[in-house]
């Protein structure tokens, strides 16, 4: 492993346990974005529907956690970790995220404000994260007895929500497109 990988790693676990210290659940990503530990049920022919029952690492989201020990041992079994995922819908911050792509071509920040007006909710002062690509991450905090489901593109194109069972990409994290 390069040293500049190992840098990563060791700054993407950093900014996990700092997370995971503000009460925000935590999993390991690769330069992908997606889940570094792969699913232990990945080469059985009928694998179960299994969110991390079985005890095993590689649950994706389902993995995530606060507790540093277990954050460690996730990010030891996945040493090509660059980045950290945020488990959105959660105890106790209920966080919703509301990611802002550029990709579309359109103005989602427009597009977003236009919404705001025309359905009578105010977008409330946030953490704002800003992704490689020039897009947005805005954290919301959600009600504790509502379950707020992902979605792509619903809203409008290319706002995506990231709720219940979604996670978004934590801040310091490196991807193959650059550094949120």
């Amino acid at each position: 492993m390069a040293t500049s990988d190992r840098h990563a790693t060791t700054l993407a676990l950093a900014h996990a346990l700092s997370a995971a210290e503000r009460g925000l659940a935590v999993i390991p990503l690769s330069r992908t974005k997606l889940p570094a530990l792969r699913s232990p049920h990945r080469d059985e022919p009928n694998p179960p529907a299994c969110h991390g029952e079985c005890g095993a690492p590689g649950h994706g989201v389902y993995d995530a956690t606060t507790d540093p020990a277990r954050i460690r041992a996730l990010f030891a079994a996945a040493p090509w970790a660059t980045g950290y995922g945020i488990a959105c819908g959660l105890a106790p911050h209920h966080l919703i995220g509301v990611d802002l792509d550029t990709k579309s071509g359109a103005d989602t920040s427009a597009t977003l404000r236009e919404l705001a007006l025309r359905h009578l909710f105010t977008i409330p002062d946030t953490v704002v994260v800003l992704t490689p690509s020039g897009g947005r991450h805005l954290w919301l905090s959600g009600p504790p007895d509502v379950v707020v489901p992902n979605s792509a593109s619903r809203l409008a194109p290319g706002i995506d929500i990231r709720g219940a069972g979604g996670y978004l990409v934590g801040p310091g994290s490196r991807t193959e497109h650059g550094v949120y």
